[in-house]
């Protein structure tokens, strides 16, 4: 739990466009949008990018809209917070099939990042 707390809740975590989604008629959680921001690179680059790091739901509420609204909801947020860019990273492999949410919320794609491993 403690490793997990500092990887979300360290330095570069954004509080103020992180947003957890809840179940209207219980409360509970169904999807989250975490978002980082690394001031070094804002200095480096004259660029605020607001990256959303994490975006997930629950299974159930996958193809309703869930995913869509917390992108939107936080894009709507780093305007407000006077971000100039909003970015993140998926999977070129795309297992869960999320690149079509995000082409749907204005993401296109810029890079793309190959990984090599060896297995030893």
């Amino acid at each position: 739990m403690d490793l997990w707390k500092n990887k979300i809740t360290n330095q570069t975590f954004r509080p103020e466009v992180s947003f957890l989604l809840r179940e209207v008629a219980n409360g509970a959680p169904v999807g989250m949008l975490v978002t980082m921001s690394w001031e070094a690179d804002t200095v480096a680059t004259g660029v605020r990018d607001a990256h959303f790091m994490l975006i997930g739901t629950l299974p159930d509420y996958r193809k309703r809209g869930a995913a869509s609204a917390l992108i939107g909801h936080a894009l709507r947020a780093a305007v407000d917070q006077h971000y100039d860019r909003a970015s993140l990273s998926v999977d070129s492999a795309n297992p869960s099939r999320a690149s079509g949410v995000f082409e749907k919320t204005g993401f296109t794609p810029t890079m793309r990042y190959v990984r090599w491993a060896l297995e030893v």
